[in-house]
């Protein structure tokens, strides 16, 4: 067996495993509350970890092909770009170098295509923009706000390695004068955040749980004033 089957069962089961602990977090999952968004047509799944990259891939086959380890994209630009498995380093004894690429998501409403992106150490997700190829790293599959003019990303602490947990907010709409924004949760923090719900466009409301003691989850806000989000 090589040491990418050996690693990736268990990295999955650590992930999901996390879940167990909150009653209402589905199989499959990373946060307590999946985005079913940008989901792919007839993808059943409902988790984090079991979006479909078939039904991605035959959803937009212009866009994006899939020949072996290596999944082929073509951007409205006509520029191609290929996210290839790192199959020998994932087999090999450099691990920490193992890279698998999965396409697990697609927003016809803005033409984005999400990747989830497994190494031996974690995942995380890129968000990327189909007309251009720009790519933003995020911690989750996202949530579209009710006018679907911003996304959402958020995810709490996994381990004690891997990508980092915190909370992404992009435009979904490419515009130079709308900035995204990127927390992450520092080593010492004493909470850590799970999505709740949208209130409106300029308001993120978030479920924050401590780490390490008993004090009680508590909701606080994440608001847009001035352009700018912080924490209220």
């Amino acid at each position: 067996m090589s040491r990418l089957h050996a690693i990736w069962p268990a990295l999955l089961l650590g992930l999901i495993g996390t879940g167990i602990a909150h009653a209402e977090r589905p199989a499959f999952s990373i946060v307590d509350r999946p985005s079913q968004d940008g989901r792919c047509v007839d993808d059943q799944g409902r988790g984090d970890l079991d979006r479909s990259e078939p039904a991605c891939l035959a959803q937009i086959p212009d866009v994006a092909q899939r020949s072996g380890a290596t999944l082929k994209v073509t951007f409205r630009n006509k520029r191609t770009r290929l996210y290839r498995n790192q199959d020998a380093k994932c087999a090999g004894e450099a691990t920490e170098e193992c890279v698998k690429y999965q396409l697990t998501g697609y927003f016809p409403d803005h033409d984005l295509i999400l990747l989830e992106r497994g190494r031996s150490v974690g995942i995380d997700w890129l968000l990327v923009r189909a007309d251009n190829g720009d790519e933003i790293a995020i911690v989750a599959p996202p949530h579209y706000s009710p006018e679907r003019r911003w996304l959402v990303a958020v995810t709490s602490r996994l381990g004690p390695s891997g990508p980092p947990d915190g909370i992404d907010v992009i435009p979904a709409k490419r515009d130079r004068l709308v900035k995204d924004w990127h927390f992450r949760t520092p080593d010492n923090s004493k909470w850590h955040y799970e999505f709740e719900r949208w209130e409106g466009e300029d308001e993120i409301i978030l479920m924050a749980k401590p780490i390490g003691d008993t004090a009680s989850p508590r909701l606080v806000a994440l608001s847009r004033k001035k352009g700018e989000w912080t924490f209220k």
